[in-house]
């Protein structure tokens, strides 16, 4: 049996506020409305007034339970239910406070609320899929040669030039390097006349080896069967050189302004670059999903390292890269592991099969570390958008498979969440997870005075 008490306890989350005029609920609970043929329109609101709340309009009562008319009654306590908690999503989505998103939202008119619904309303795929091709194509730089983009590479050449100016193999390279930077410029220029950008990709690449990993795992993502047909566009930092520090900036910056969401990708370092980006990206409440890889076969994890280092490093032997990228997985093993350091120091020969699997091990930490920070720990995967004031989390996924899922869902405007509860002591503080990731998106505190104190001052003219 449905008591009225049950049905007050709904309106209190509909209304994110405890029900003002208590001594009221008693005038109610005499009569069970589902047993009456449920809840119209103006039923609704006469309960709604009973309690003390404002009274709603005629297209927020529809909107809430799905209803054509505003005269057609809820006929169960089960859709009375499925109509408040698909509305506090929403407020969570586009307010972060279910108060004011019901004092806001229940007095709109048809109008209005079609308005406010537009920046949740699913997106039709027909609109991306028959976007069409941009005027200027991008000039494919291969992952084996993306390197050449960065900034490392090209004093490397120019310091073994000085002492070899005649090596044809190192004037092949300073070709090489001249070549793929002025495909870089192109493309830089090419995204500048995009008329659309859906997805910006953060990323710190020094190394080889990133810029080959980060240009694969962008490739097998925008060539995925979820994401291919949608024709997006997305900056590419494996395709693109500038060689003004100030202009880079500023096209990263309208870049990060323009995209729909960025895609984080978690490498063996972090810079402070990256971490801006991410940032940047929540204060304006966009969606950013963390790609952090998931190792899961240590066998295969070897051979790949094998043929990596043989294909990208072919002027080093694989001891010395051992030496080289142990440390920033491991740092602490140069002083706390006697094998490591014997390695390290060069009075032991690198055991290359045992020195790979250290090397796994600790990635796999470093990425299992890093996904949980994000996930759970780190009070900052959760930022605030400057302009409304809507906490704003961090979607973490550790597959390829799950980024295109993901990245579909949200250009779509068809992500799916769940709400939790979760109490400490007598405040309640709501969570909005996201259901492919599992990470928090939004939330509402259940600390009262910081709500309050929140609200009066966040969006007050500095």
């Amino acid at each position: 049996m449905v008591t009225m008490d049950m049905i007050v306890s709904l309106i209190e989350k509909l209304t994110g506020q405890q029900v003002p005029f208590l001594q009221n609920i008693e005038k109610l609970k005499a009569h069970d409305p589902f047993a009456h043929g449920g809840i119209g329109y103006n039923q609704f609101n006469e309960i709604l007034l009973t309690l003390g709340y404002d009274r709603v309009t005629v297209a927020f009562f529809r909107y809430l339970f799905d209803r054509e008319s505003g005269e057609s009654k809820i006929i169960s306590y089960e859709e009375f239910q499925e109509g408040i908690q698909k509305f506090r999503k929403l407020a969570m989505l586009l307010f972060g406070n279910i108060k004011y998103a019901f004092k806001t939202l229940s007095g709109f008119d048809q109008i209005d609320l079609d308005h406010a619904l537009e920046k949740v309303s699913p997106i039709s795929s027909q609109a991306f899929e028959s976007r069409a091709d941009p005027i200027h194509e991008i000039k494919q730089i291969s992952g084996e040669e993306a390197y050449y983009l960065g900034y490392i590479v090209e004093s490397e050449i120019e310091n073994k030039l000085k002492s070899d100016p005649e090596n044809p193999i190192l004037i092949s390279e300073k070709k090489k390097l001249e070549n793929v930077r002025s495909s870089g410029k192109d493309n830089h220029d090419a995204y500048l006349t995009y008329d659309h950008m859906d997805v910006y990709i953060a990323t710190s690449m020094r190394e080889r080896h990133e810029f080959f990993m980060v240009n694969g795992f962008i490739k097998e993502l925008f060539g995925h069967e979820l994401i291919k047909p949608l024709e997006l566009r997305w900056f590419d930092p494996t395709q693109v050189y500038c060689d003004d520090r100030i202009d880079k900036g500023l096209v990263e910056g309208l870049m990060l302004k323009r995209s729909k969401c960025t895609i984080y990708h978690i490498q063996e370092t972090d810079t402070l670059g990256k971490d801006c980006e991410l940032a940047a990206t929540l204060a304006q409440g966009k969606p950013v999903i963390a790609y952090v890889p998931k190792l899961v076969n240590p066998d295969s994890f070897k051979t790949e390292a094998r043929l990596l280092f043989k294909q990208l490093y072919y002027d080093k032997t694989i001891e010395d890269l051992i030496r080289y990228l142990l440390p920033r997985y491991y740092p602490e093993g140069a002083w706390k592991d006697n094998t490591v350091r014997a390695w390290l120091s060069g009075t032991q020969p690198v055991d290359v099969n045992q020195a790979l699997d250290l090397l796994y091990q600790k990635a796999q930490d470093l990425y299992e570390v890093r996904a949980k920070t994000l996930c759970e720990s780190h009070p900052l995967a959760l930022q605030v958008n400057l302009s409304t004031g809507v906490a704003n989390g961090v979607l973490v996924v550790r597959t390829v498979n799950d980024c295109a899922k993901l990245l579909r869902k949200i250009i779509l405007n068809t992500m799916e969440f769940d709400i939790e509860e979760t109490r400490v002591g007598k405040r309640i503080t709501l969570l909005l997870r996201e259901r492919i990731s599992g990470c928090v998106f939004r939330v509402v505190t259940g600390d009262e005075l910081l709500t309050n104190t929140f609200w009066n001052f966040y969006l007050e003219e500095s």
